[in-house]
Parts: structure tokens; C-alpha cells; sequence
């Protein structure tokens, strides 16, 4: 029963609530006092239920002896009128269930009835218009509830709610702040706290692994957190408390840390603002992705240095088989530059048309078939650089696989053969000319020894004969080899023969420059060592003062060129014709006088030989004369 006034009652309740943290705490506090100062046998809150329907008592105060009500109750077994009224905030007095009309003879005064309870005070609560919550006050006998109670009840019900809501949300943020707390200590994200003049407060162990600090550095004050130098940990400083005022946290950015032995890590920081003023940086040690980025980054200025300097042209195609890449190297072979090429198939570029003109389908372009079928493609080209002109190319095209192996691009490497294709066309040339030279040399060799054994009279002069014919042989394409096969001069060919007998008197070359070609050039020399030989043996040249002469001019003809020589020898012996034909007479008539369209005149008047030649010397005469 009541002893003291309602004011003295809720000066006390107040003092008694400030007490008390926990939300259910606060609700089985107020239901206490509340009781015993009303002489109720029960008092509890029940909390509307998210359905809208049912009321929940979790707990409620009850006198000695008097049996709980907690649990699940439907707010319409009220009845719809009293449901309804409770739905709108209205405070409902009941003093006698039996008697009073809203429940005289319905269900809700047999269920009260069956409780042991005669009256009932319930006092409604709603937020936002809708009902939360009811504080029902029972009593076991019927009761006139004076406006008083009505009033108090109202105002401890209030209070009561708005206690609760401040408990729940302290609680609410106590588990937060110790889920928060505990996930920050078991996990690798580094915390640091501060107060408000920006100054290390806490930091988590997470942060202390990072630095390599124990918890009694961080409490002896020798943790440094800060960056390298005190200017550019202020210049961090002053950016993020600027941002932590303006939005109450700072956006991510990488930042360096020193360790307690001194070395350097890196880490990505962001800061949070707090409502009192202090708060806490997140830090992600990130030092192995640095290192990481850094090693990228040297890797692919390697390869960038071998890719800008390779001499082999290099392409990088995506899926769709369209350039995305080509090195220095690619640029100066196809002409193009990569803005030219980027975003084109490379089929495009370089495979206008075949050389006549005609359209290069795709479907035979190798380098395209390396991406669909998956496959390393090796083989050879024709590219159309960008001036029109073609060229071969060897070229080895791969694909790009990502982690899946999935097909995702191809890189090709080609090189231009141009040089090795001619090479290869010369080297067959060579070898062709070469088997020619071989069968013509054996057959002027089978011809040599022929007419020398016809005209020798024992295997002595043959030896000779044959031994001074071969070495003519040998000179003469010695000097061929040295001009690369390209002909020999006159006078280089006169020389070789004659040179071993010049003493600077008896000889005289007059004649300019002229180049003869080299099916010429082997069998004049030839004729030029039986000349030499004549003369050494039974000439000019068989004596110490024989003197000879030879003299050329060359004349442009309708044919081509023709030569004009003359061999005159004097100061020698008294000169007899031959009794017979030589190898030399046959020479001369038969190779240049017949296979060269030309005319030899061989005369031995007493004071020395004279020899005139005219011969056709050029290739088109020659040719012709083949024919």
C-alpha cells in the first residue's frame, strides 16, 4: 500500500533506474516498484510482437504466491474494441472485469477471472503510431483506479521505455564495440587509436606484429607509428584530419611505417572519426604486394628493354585476334605504326592481296588458324607492307592462355626471310653454274688431252704439253674466282701468261681496259699460252733480244663487241712455217675463230710470227652464237 506521495515515489524510481544498466533490469525494477507501491498482485510489460498480433511478457513482478503470466498472448482476445483502443494509445482503467461493460460476460473476464484478476490498469505505448509495447498493472480485487494511479502509471511507463531504449542501445553498443574490439585483436587488420589531438592512445596486436613492438613498448611510450620523417608524417597528419573533420573519415591511401629495428613497411590507412572526438586508423600491412609491384614493375621494364630492342617483330593479339601490341622492330617491318594497327586484325594489315592482286582469303592466313585451333603455328608468309611492296616472312605465332587455359590471345614473332630467300636463290644459281662450269672444265680438259696426244710425238712432250696447258687452265680461272666469276680483263689474262718472261725490254702490251666474259675468257687464255709457248720454244721469246709485241682495240658491233688483237714477234729466230698443225693452230681456228664468229690469221714471215684475232667477245654474241 501506498506510503509515501506519487512525487516522493518517482524521485526514487528515477534514482533507482540510474542504477541500472540491463534493459530487462530496468523493466523488472520499475514492475517491482511499481507494485508494491500500488498493492498490485502483478505488473509487467508486454512487447508487441513483429506480426502485429501477439504481445510477449518476458518476465513480470508478481506478489507472493501469485502465478506468472509470461509468455504469448493475442492482443484480440481482448476483445476488438479494447484491441483497437489499445492500437490508438488509449490508457484503459478496468475496476471490475464482471461489471464493466467493454468486458462483463466475454472471454477476456473469464481468462482474468481464471488469473485471480478482478481489475486491470494498462497503459499503451506507441512510437511512430504504432503500438510496442503495454505496462498492465493487476489487481486481485475490483478497484476504483483514481486518476492518480492512472497518471503515475503513465509516467512510469515512459520512463520506464525510455530507460529501456537507452539501456538496450548502451548494450547494443557494448557488444558491438566488444565484437569490434575482439575482431580487430584475432584478425591481421592493424588498429591504432587516438585521442583528440590526433596522439597515440591503443593499438591492436595485429598493428604491434606489424611494427614488431611487444604491449610494453606501446606502454612505455617507445612505439614510433609515425612515417619516415616528422615533415612527412604531418603533411599524413594534416590530410587526414582534415578529411576526419570534413566527413568524419579519411579515404584509403598507402603510407610508410618504420618497425622498432628501424626498417621500412608499407601499409594502406584509413582513418575514423569517433563522436567523442578520438578515433582509430585501419591499417592492412601491404609491404609484400609493394615489394611485389616493384618486382613487377622492373620485370616489365626487362622485358619492355628486349621487346623495344629485339630485331625479331613481335604482335600481341587479343580473343578477337586484333593487335594490341607490336614492338619497334613490328613498326619498321610492316611500315605501321601501333596506333595504325590497335584494334585491327593483323590479317587486315598485312594481308591485303596476294602479289597479283587478288584478295587474300583469311581462311588461308596461317597466323589466324594459331588462335582457333589452340595450336603453336610455325611457318612462312608473304606480308604487304604498308608501301605496297611484298615480302617474305617466317613467323612462329603461339597462343595466350589465362589461368583457366583458356584461349585468351596469341603472340607472334616473324622475321623478314627476304635476304635469306635470295641467298637461297643464289646459292641454287651457284650450284647450278657450278655443275655447268664443272662439265664444260672436264669437257675442255677431255678435249685438251685429245688434241695434245694427237699432236704429240712421244708421252714426253704429251706430259709437257698437258702439265703447261693445265696450269694455263688454273690461271685462268684463278682469275675468274678472284672477279667472283664475273669475266676477266685482257690484260690481266696476256699478263699471266707472258709476265715470266718480261725482263722490261722485250715485251709490249698496248691495249685499254676491256672485260671479256668468262666463256670467253678460258679458252683466249688458253690461246694465249700457246702463243707464249711457241714463242719460248722456237720465237722472240727463245732468245735475250726477242722482242714482242701485242696490241688490242675492241669496236661496239651490231652482235655486241669485238675484239681486234695482234701478235707480232721480231728481233727472234729465222723463222720456217710448221711442217705440221699444232695444237695451237687447232686452237686458235676452232674455239675462236669457230665457236666465236670470229677470224684468225697466222703468218711466219723470217724476221718472227704474226697472229691477228677478231673474235666477238660479248655475252649476247656468245649466246648467239650458242644458238
Amino acid at each position: 500500500m501506498k506510503t509515501q506521495t506519487s512525487a516522493h515515489f518517482l524521485l526514487d524510481f528515477s534514482d533507482r533506474l540510474r542504477e541500472i544498466a540491463a534493459p530487462r533490469a530496468v523493466m523488472m525494477a520499475a514492475a517491482e516498484l511499481l507494485g508494491r507501491y500500488l498493492g498490485a498482485i502483478r505488473v509487467g510489460y508486454s512487447e508487441m510482437e513483429e506480426d502485429g498480433v501477439h504481445l510477449h511478457i518476458e518476465e513480470d513482478w508478481r506478489a507472493e504466491g501469485v502465478t506468472s503470466v509470461a509468455g504469448r498472448h493475442n492482443l484480440e482476445g481482448y476483445g476488438p474494441d479494447l484491441a483497437a483502443a489499445y492500437r490508438s494509445g488509449q490508457r484503459i482503467a478496468i475496476g471490475d472485469f464482471d461489471t464493466d461493460a467493454r468486458t462483463a460476460g466475454k472471454p477476456a473476464a473469464e481468462a482474468h477471472r481464471a488469473l485471480g484478476v478482478r481489475g486491470q490498469l494498462a497503459v499503451p505505448l506507441l512510437k511512430a503510431g504504432q503500438l510496442i509495447a503495454l505496462l498492465f498493472v493487476h489487481s486481485a480485487e475490483p478497484r476504483r483506479w483514481s486518476e492518480e494511479d492512472i497518471e503515475l502509471v503513465e509516467e512510469v511507463a515512459e520512463r520506464t521505455w525510455a530507460a529501456v531504449e537507452r539501456a538496450r542501445a548502451e548494450e547494443a553498443l557494448r557488444i558491438s564495440e566488444a565484437k569490434f574490439r575482439t575482431a580487430l585483436e584475432i584478425g591481421t587488420v592493424g588498429a591504432i587509436y587516438f585521442d583528440m589531438d590526433g596522439l597515440l592512445t591503443d593499438a591492436n596486436d595485429a598493428f604491434l606484429r606489424m611494427g614488431g613492438y611487444s604491449r610494453e613498448d606501446l606502454e612505455s611510450g617507445r612505439l614510433t607509428w609515425q612515417r619516415l620523417t616528422p615533415a612527412e608524417w604531418m603533411q599524413d597528419s594534416e590530410r587526414a584530419f582534415a578529411e576526419l573533420k570534413e566527413m568524419g573519415h579519411t579515404t584509403p591511401y598507402e603510407k610508410e611505417y618504420i618497425r622498432k629495428d628501424g626498417s621500412r613497411w608499407w601499409a594502406l590507412f584509413a582513418a575514423k572519426l569517433l563522436p567523442d572526438g578520438t578515433g582509430f586508423e585501419f591499417v592492412l600491412d601491404i609491404t609484400d604486394r609493394k615489394r611485389t609491384e616493384e618486382r613487377l614493375r622492373d620485370t616489365t621494364r626487362r622485358l619492355n628493354t628486349v621487346l623495344e630492342n629485339a630485331s625479331v617483330a613481335i604482335f600481341v593479339m587479343d580473343e578477337r585476334q586484333h593487335c594490341t601490341y607490336m614492338n619497334p622492330a613490328a613498326e619498321v617491318l610492316t611500315g605501321y605504326t601501333l596506333a595504325e594497327t590497335q584494334g585491327r586484325p593483323l590479317h587486315d594489315v598485312v594481308h591485303h592481296s596476294y602479289p597479283d592482286g587478288r584478295p587474300f582469303p583469311i581462311e588461308e592466313c596461317a597466323i589466324d588458324r594459331a588462335f582457333p585451333e589452340n595450336n603453336k603455328e610455325q611457318g612462312e608468309e608473304v606480308f604487304v607492307h604498308k608501301d605496297g611492296s611484298f615480302y617474305p616472312i617466317a613467323f612462329t605465332a603461339s597462343p595466350i592462355r589465362d589461368e583457366a587455359a583458356k584461349t585468351v590471345g596469341t603472340i607472334i614473332e616473324v622475321r623478314d626471310i627476304s635476304s635469306e630467300k635470295a641467298a637461297k636463290e643464289r646459292q641454287t644459281l651457284l650450284i647450278g653454274e657450278l655443275h655447268h662450269r664443272v662439265k664444260n672444265m672436264l669437257a675442255t680438259v677431255q678435249s685438251v688431252m685429245n688434241l695434245t696426244l694427237r699432236t704429240s710425238q712421244n708421252m714426253e712432250a704429251f706430259r709437257q704439253g698437258m702439265s703447261g696447258r693445265l696450269s694455263s687452265l688454273a690461271r685462268s680461272h684463278t682469275l675468274l674466282i678472284d672477279n667472283e666469276w664475273d669475266g676477266a680483263d685482257l690484260r690481266e689474262i696476256i699478263c699471266a701468261e707472258l709476265e715470266p718472261y718480261d725482263d722490261g725490254k722485250r715485251l709490249a702490251l698496248e691495249g685499254a681496259t676491256s672485260r671479256v666474259p668468262v666463256d670467253f675468257a678460258v679458252p683466249f687464255a688458253m690461246a694465249m699460252h700457246e702463243l707464249t709457248t711457241n714463242a719460248v720454244k722456237y720465237g722472240a721469246l727463245s732468245v735475250p733480244n726477242g722482242r714482242l709485241t701485242v696490241s688490242w682495240t675492241t669496236e661496239r658491233t651490231e652482235g655486241g663487241t669485238r675484239l681486234h688483237l695482234d701478235w707480232v714477234e721480231s728481233n727472234g729466230p729465222l723463222v720456217t712455217p710448221p711442217t705440221r698443225r699444232g695444237f695451237g693452230s687447232t686452237l686458235l681456228e676452232r674455239v675462236l675463230a669457230g665457236q666465236f664468229g670470229g677470224v684468225v690469221d697466222v703468218n711466219f714471215p723470217p724476221e718472227g710470227a704474226r697472229v691477228r684475232i677478231q673474235a666477238e667477245i660479248s655475252q649476247g654474241a656468245i649466246r648467239a652464237n650458242a644458238r
